[in-house]
């Protein structure tokens, strides 16, 4: 096929999209649109390249079709796992080099979006993403053609005219739009990840080949102006809340396939320059290189950097990085090396997957080893400094809180942990009774004193489900029985909530059958706790923090109503490393892993106490059995504070049952009502202002 210079240039548009985006360039947000127009060229080339070879040789060989997509695809891929697994085992975390080590083999496999599927992957995360999330496009790709070609070779060999082949590819292309709409609206994070959800960009492209039609060249102008009207207002007016793919992905769709029509006119001149034709020659490597640059490059730069140096210099070993890995790797290999000339390409196919492992094993043995040498080394400290493992005494977890940061500040080393212990100590090892996130109810169980009579009901989330341990204890303590309303990143409150893109309509009809519960059953005493305004919508008119206080003034007052003593734990501060990295990355000691008091859930706290004023209910703030001055430790005598970035252990909850249940003071005493104010500072225990 003759070689499209505007192919190129728009190859160059697709990835400063997506680099964009990904590296936060204000009013760029939508550039992840930039993946769809890599979807829709090469739907269109390889589309094209097999019905040319099949109006040729009325046949089309697979064999060569996959040697020639070996030499083109696995090299570079190849060498960015292996060197971004180099660079993780190096100067990440045990716990982040095991996590990559089963990323990138999935990635290998051309699986990851399988994966990332499964696990709820999400680029607009605020926690840390893996640094292979990108590869899942590959996958697509792949699995894509894994079929495509089969059918095409199929189509040829049958000698199917051109109507069959365009009815064929019609009727796929509708099936997978039709897909497409069912998931993003059921399982978003699924859709944007799901090749059948995605297959209609490809297949928009391999329609476009199919037809090959002849358009006018004032036509041509037209169809490139719109093309790239289309995508520019795609990517500027998109975001991480559009539905994707879904109807969303039909705009950069139709752009590209208006684009690669318009061969001809001022848009394809444009497209046609050389430094975008060099970007548009480097893109698949820059492509492959930007995301590990992005994720693993601000920890290792300095601290005073601000956010613009820190991208710029990033963006900038991106290039040189590509262009290193088009002229010594990608370039080298398309020409055929004569080890892997001709069909002896289908060779990359089992070696790349060989060298992988190998690396992932190599990466996570090296990773161990460094953190076999700190253990050894805290070993040796605790050994020669015994009373820095003393247990917190019951009695009085503030004062231990506060003598654990004083240790973490001399320059205590971190305990020897057991990350596979440390992943089973969550509350819900214990506490199995709670609705996921596609439930809507879940079944009633009892803790506590399961033979008294009196009744408490735990309302609220995951940040309700761990407080368990502690309430379970203090039932046992006070006689009375614990039952668990609890629903996955549910808030307990009548505020507008989201589940990554979409609207947690479980989470609404959880709310419903809870209240129904807790009026059937009457209880004694309400606990509600939560996650301070995670994942919480603004209500027209009001500021996020304003609608949770009038959702928690809603919601306080439905329970106060069945009864009056109702209990209302704030929030815990939200650490910036989740409690495993901390705990595994070399280097790091006690001093590290202190995490300041910070985090949106301190902030919904003061709202919180404004929603709750003027009622019976009791707040209480935790901070003291986690944070004191001004931090909260990892670690306080042999125990793990933290589960991960905002749930404490169940171990730890247990532990701080004494200091919890004075906090609360006599669970079902009764509660005076006292006057009402706005916003106060919060106290460390008090009652509703």
């Amino acid at each position: 096929m003759n070689r499209r210079r505007d192919i190129q240039g728009l190859r160059a548009i697709a990835v400063g999209l997506v680099v964009a985006a990904h590296a936060g360039v204000p009013g760029l947000q939508g550039g992840f649109v930039g993946v769809d127009v890599f979807f829709v060229i090469s739907g269109f080339l390889i589309t094209g390249l097999l019905l040319s070879e099949g109006r040729r040789t009325d046949d089309v060989s697979l064999r060569h079709f996959y040697a020639r997509r070996a030499r083109r695809i696995l090299p570079a891929a190849t060498l960015v796992l292996v060197a971004t697994l180099a660079v993780v085992s190096v100067t990440g975390s045990l716990a982040r080099t095991q996590q990559s080590r089963t990323d990138a083999l999935w990635s290998a496999a051309f699986l990851s979006n399988v994966h990332f599927a499964r696990s709820g992957a999400d680029y607009f995360s605020t926690d840390l993403p893996s640094a292979f999330q990108h590869y899942w496009s590959l996958a697509v790709e792949e699995q894509f053609y894994l079929l495509w070609p089969l059918l095409v070779a199929l189509l040829v060999r049958r000698r199917a005219g051109r109507g069959l082949v365009l009815g064929v590819t019609a009727t796929l292309v509708l099936a997978s739009i039709a897909w497409s709409l069912h998931v993003t609206a059921a399982d978003p994070t699924s859709a944007y990840f799901s090749t059948p959800a995605r297959g209609y960009e490809l297949g928009g492209g391999a329609l476009l080949a199919v037809l090959a039609p002849r358009i006018p060249r004032t036509a041509q102008w037209l169809l490139g102006l719109s093309g790239a009207t289309l995508l520019g207002w795609a990517a500027v007016t998109m975001d991480a809340g559009t539905p994707f793919p879904g109807w969303a992905a039909a705009i950069p769709v139709v752009a590209t396939m208006a684009l690669l029509a318009g061969r001809h006119g001022p848009v394809a001149s444009v497209l046609s320059w050389a430094p975008l034709r060099w970007l548009g020659d480097i893109s698949f490597s820059v492509y492959l290189w930007h995301w590990p640059f992005l994720v693993l490059g601000p920890e290792l730069l300095p601290d005073d950097w601000g956010r613009a140096d820190r991208v710029s210099l990033l963006l900038v070993l991106t290039l040189v990085a590509s262009t290193a890995s088009y002229l010594l790797v990608e370039r080298p290999f398309q020409r055929g090396f004569p080890v892997v000339h001709g069909l002896r390409g289908l060779t990359l196919w089992p070696a790349t997957v060989a060298l992988v492992v190998g690396s992932a094993l190599a990466a996570t043995s090296h990773s161990e080893a460094l953190v076999a040498h700190d253990r050894h080394a805290s070993e040796r400290w605790f050994a020669a400094h015994p009373e820095a493992k003393v247990e917190p005494a019951p009695a009085d977890i503030p004062r231990a809180v506060a003598e654990a940061v004083a240790l973490a500040r001399s320059g205590a080393p971190l305990p020897t942990v057991d990350l596979k212990d440390h992943a089973r100590d969550v509350w819900r090892t214990d506490f199995p009774c709670y609705a996921d996130f596609d439930d809507t109810t879940t079944r009633l169980c009892t803790f506590g004193d399961e033979t008294a009579d009196r009744l408490v009901v735990v309302l609220g989330d995951s940040h309700a489900g761990m407080w368990l341990p502690a309430l379970d204890r203090i039932g046992e303590e006070e006689h009375f029985r614990v039952l668990p309303l609890v629903k996955s990143s549910c808030m307990p409150f009548d505020v507008p909530q989201s589940l990554g893109y979409r609207d947690y309509k479980e989470c609404t009809a959880f709310h419903a059958w809870a209240h129904t519960q807790i009026a059937d059953l009457q209880p004694d005493a309400i606990v509600v706790a939560y996650r301070g305004l995670d994942q919480t919508r603004a209500r027209a008119g009001l500021t996020r923090g304003r609608t949770w206080q009038q959702g928690v003034a809603t919601t306080i007052g439905q329970l106060t109503a069945v009864t009056p003593q109702v209990v209302v734990i704030g929030d815990i501060p939200q650490r910036a490393l989740p409690a495993p990295e901390c705990l595994s990355t070399p280097g790091a000691d006690q001093a590290t892993c202190l995490s300041p008091v910070s985090g949106q859930g301190v902030v919904a706290n003061r709202f919180t106490i404004a929603g709750i004023a003027g009622t019976t209910a009791h707040y209480i703030d935790p901070r003291a059995l986690v944070c004191a001055d001004g931090v909260c430790p990892l670690i306080v005598g042999e125990d793990v504070v933290f589960y991960d970035d905002d749930h404490i252990t169940a171990s730890w909850s247990r532990a701080v049952a004494p200091g919890l249940q004075t906090l609360i003071g006599p669970l079902l005493a009764p509660a005076p009502v006292t006057p009402a104010s706005t916003l106060p500072p919060t106290p460390a225990s008090t009652r509703a202002p």
